[in-house]
C-alpha cells in the first residue's frame, strides 16, 4: 500500500538512517516519540567522512613502513583498505543511506583489523587498537549497534590475543591483563554512556521543538517539516498517491473558557485530540496548529474520502460527552477540506483553500464540513458519507471508514 509516511522514515529498518529502530512510523505519526533523522544523518555523515580520511592517511602511513620491512601482504591489505575508503568517501557525500554505509564500512574495517592482528608478524602492541573500537562504533552507529559491534569485535580480538600470546608469561601477567581489561571496559562503558546520553538529549530537544505540550500532537513546525519532505511530494506526483488536508476549528470554544475556565478548555482540547487519534489511522499526521485549530494530513486519501472522514470526525465530536468536574461538556467542530493537486501543490496554498472552506462552514451555521464535494454538488449523493458513518458507528476500525470505496 502506498504510504508516504513510510517513505519519510527510512531509518525504520535500522540500516537506513538510525541505529535505533524504535522510532518507527507509528511513533512518527502519533508523535509519541520523535527521532531527529535529518540532523542525526548529517552528523553521522560528517563523522564517517572524517573517519574515512583518517583511515586513508593511517593505512598509507602504515603501508609505507610495512613494505620496506618485508611485510608485503600486510602492506597490500592496508593499501587496499585506503583505496576502499577513498571510494566510499565519494559515495558517502551523496548517499541518503548514511547509516547503511557506516555499518558496511565498520564491518570491513574491523574485519580487516582482526585479520591483520592474526598475522604472526604483527606485534602484540598492535592490539592496543582494540580500545578504539567502542569510540568509532558508537560515533557512527549509535548506542545499540555500537555496543553490539564493540562487544563482538573486542571479544574476538581478546580471544585472538590469548591464542597468540597465551604462552608468553610476560604478556599475560595478572597486572597486565587486569589493566587491559579495566581500560577496555572503561572505554566501552564511557562510549556507550556518552552516546546514549547524547541521543536522549537530542530526542528531548526534538520533542520540545515539534510536539504540542498540551495535547501531545505534532505542532505547526512538525507538520511543515513532514509536508515539505521531498519524498512525500515526489511520491504523490509520481505515483498519483492522493493526499488531503483537513482544517478543524472547534465551534464557540471561547465560551467554554469563559464559562468554565481555561482548565476546562485545556481538558476539551485534550479530549478532542484523543478522539482524533482514536478515529484516524496511524499513517495520518494530526497536528495542533494553534489555539482550537487543528490540521490533519490524510495519506492515500482523495478529496471525496477526505470529506467522508471529516464528516465522521464531526459526528464523533457531536456525540462525545466530555466530563469535567462532574459536568458534561458538549462541543461541535467545523471542518474545511482541501486535496493535494486540485487545490494546490504546497502547504500554504492547501491551507488557504482549507481555511476558506472552514469559514464557509462557520458561515453556514457551524458544525458542518465544506470541501470539494460540497462545492461540486456531489454532497447530495451521500452514499460515501453514509458508508463511512455506518462503519464508524458499527465499531469497525477507522481504517475501513477512511478507505471506503465511493
Amino acid at each position: 500500500m502506498a504510504n508516504w509516511l513510510v517513505a519519510l522514515t527510512p531509518w525504520h529498518a535500522g540500516l537506513h538512517g538510525c541505529a535505533d529502530c524504535r522510532f518507527c512510523v507509528q511513533n512518527l505519526s502519533r508523535v509519541s516519540c520523535m527521532h531527529p533523522y535529518q540532523e542525526d544523518q548529517e552528523h553521522r555523515r560528517a563523522v564517517l567522512q572524517a573517519m574515512l580520511l583518517v583511515t586513508i592517511a593511517s593505512a598509507l602511513v602504515f603501508a609505507a613502513f610495512n613494505f620496506p620491512d618485508g611485510m608485503i601482504l600486510v602492506g597490500g591489505i592496508q593499501v587496499a583498505l585506503a583505496a576502499l575508503a577513498a571510494g566510499l568517501l565519494v559515495v558517502v557525500r551523496r548517499t541518503r543511506r548514511v547509516q547503511a554505509w557506516c555499518l558496511r564500512f565498520l564491518l570491513i574495517l574491523l574485519s580487516v583489523t582482526i585479520l591483520l592482528l592474526s598475522r604472526p608478524e604483527i606485534s602484540p602492541f598492535a592490539f592496543i587498537w582494540l580500545l578504539v573500537i567502542p569510540l568509532v562504533t558508537h560515533l557512527l552507529l549509535g548506542s545499540r549497534l555500537g555496543l553490539l559491534l564493540s562487544v563482538g569485535y573486542m571479544g574476538v580480538g581478546a580471544a585472538l590475543f590469548l591464542y597468540r600470546f597465551g604462552g608468553s608469561p610476560e604478556l599475560v601477567r595478572v597486572e597486565v591483563m587486569s589493566n587491559a581489561i579495566i581500560a577496555a571496559l572503561t572505554t566501552l562503558g564511557m562510549s556507550h554512556f556518552y552516546e546514549r546520553t547524547r541521543e536522549r538529549s537530542e530526542l528531548k530537544l526534538t520533542r520540545l521543538a515539534t510536539v504540542d505540550p498540551l495535547t501531545g500532537l505534532a505542532n505547526r513546525a512538525r507538520l511543515i517539516d513532514v509536508f515539505l519532505w521531498e519524498q512525500a511530494q515526489a511520491q504523490a506526483r509520481r505515483n498519483g498517491t492522493p493526499l488531503s488536508l483537513l482544517m478543524l476549528d472547534l465551534d464557540r470554544f471561547k465560551r467554554i473558557n469563559d464559562e468554565y475556565g481555561h482548565e476546562a478548555g485545556d481538558a476539551v482540547l485534550v479530549a478532542f485530540a484523543r478522539m482524533l487519534q482514536q478515529r484516524l489511522r496511524e499513517i495520518d499526521l494530526i497536528s495542533r496548529f494553534g489555539g482550537e485549530e487543528f490540521l490533519v494530513l490524510l495519506n492515500n486519501t482523495d478529496g471525496k474520502r477526505a470529506f467522508a472522514v471529516a464528516e465522521v470526525l464531526r459526528q464523533s465530536l457531536e456525540q462525545l460527552d466530555i466530563e469535567y468536574q462532574g459536568k458534561i461538556l458538549k462541543l461541535t467542530v467545523s471542518i474545511g477540506v482541501a486535496e493535494y493537486g486540485p487545490d494546490g501543490l504546497d502547504l500554504d496554498t492547501l491551507s488557504r483553500v482549507a481555511d476558506k472552506r472552514l469559514y464557509q462552514a462557520k458561515a453556514s451555521g457551524r458544525n458542518c464540513v465544506r470541501g470539494p464535494i460540497a462545492e461540486s454538488g456531489v454532497e447530495r449523493e451521500g452514499a460515501l458519507l453514509n458508508n463511512a458513518a455506518k462503519e464508524f458507528q458499527s465499531g469497525s476500525d477507522s481504517r475501513s471508514a477512511i478507505n471506503s470505496d465511493s
